[in-house]
C-alpha cells in the first residue's frame, strides 16, 4: 500500500467517523429536548435546533471528507482534511474545558486524530484519477 492509498483509507475512515458521530449526536436529540424542558436557560426548541445544527455540521464535514477520499474533489485534499480536523478538535477542547470529560468525546477525539493523520499522509501532488 503506497502513501496515497494509505491517505485515502484514512480519509475514508475519517469520513465514516464524522458520519457516525453525526448519527450518534442526532440520536440524542429527544433526550436533550426532554432535559431542556426541565430548564437549562433556553427553550427546548432552541436547544434542539442547536443540537441538530451540530449534527448537521458533522454530516457536512463527513460528506466533504468522503468526497476527498473518493477523489471527487481534486486539489487541496491535504488542506481540506486539515481544516475538517479542526472542527472536532475544537469541539473536544471546548467540551473538556466547559463540561469535563464525557465518554462521547472519545469518538470526536478519534475522528480528530484520524483526520489529521490523513491530512499528514495526503501527498502534496496527488496522482490523477484513473
Amino acid at each position: 500500500m503506497n502513501r496515497f492509498s494509505t491517505a485515502r483509507a484514512l480519509a475514508g475512515l475519517s469520513a465514516f467517523g464524522f458520519l457516525l458521530a453525526a448519527g450518534l449526536h442526532a440520536s440524542g436529540y429527544r433526550q436533550v429536548v426532554l432535559r431542556a424542558e426541565q430548564g437549562v436557560g433556553c427553550s427546548p426548541l432552541e436547544l434542539g435546533a442547536l443540537w441538530l445544527a451540530f449534527a448537521a455540521a458533522l454530516l457536512v464535514f463527513g460528506v466533504l471528507v468522503a468526497l476527498v477520499a473518493l477523489r471527487r474533489i481534486t486539489g487541496g485534499g491535504r488542506w481540506i482534511l486539515a481544516l475538517a480536523g479542526c472542527f472536532p478538535l475544537i469541539t473536544v477542547l471546548l467540551q473538556l474545558r466547559l463540561v469535563g470529560f464525557i465518554p462521547p468525546e472519545l469518538t470526536l477525539a478519534a475522528v480528530t486524530v484520524v483526520t489529521f493523520a490523513a491530512a499528514l499522509a495526503w501527498p502534496v501532488e496527488s496522482p490523477g484519477v484513473g
